[in-house]
């Protein structure tokens, strides 16, 4: 018998969040309790179990960055999320 998984990706609103550990851009993390996989959730697509970090020191989830407006953009631009 096999059995198949559809595994449960949740995508962060937050488009400038790097993997503490590798630095990575990670735009989603795997809920595992959503899925069933045992362990803990994990960032994607770097695979760490570290946290999440925002290098955009003025995005707030109504105005989105806001770098440009204060006259520094000191961080890589966002991405697509995958």
């Amino acid at each position: 018998m096999t059995h198949t998984r559809t595994h449960t990706y949740v995508t962060f609103a937050n488009p400038y969040l790097i993997c503490e550990e590798c630095r990575q851009p990670v735009p989603r993390w795997h809920d595992a309790r959503k899925c069933g996989c045992t362990g803990s959730a994990w960032l994607e697509p770097c695979g760490h179990l570290a946290a999440a970090t925002s290098v955009c020191p003025s995005w707030s989830p109504v105005d989105g960055c806001q770098c440009r407006r204060y006259g520094v953009v000191s961080h890589p631009a966002a991405g697509p999320a995958a």
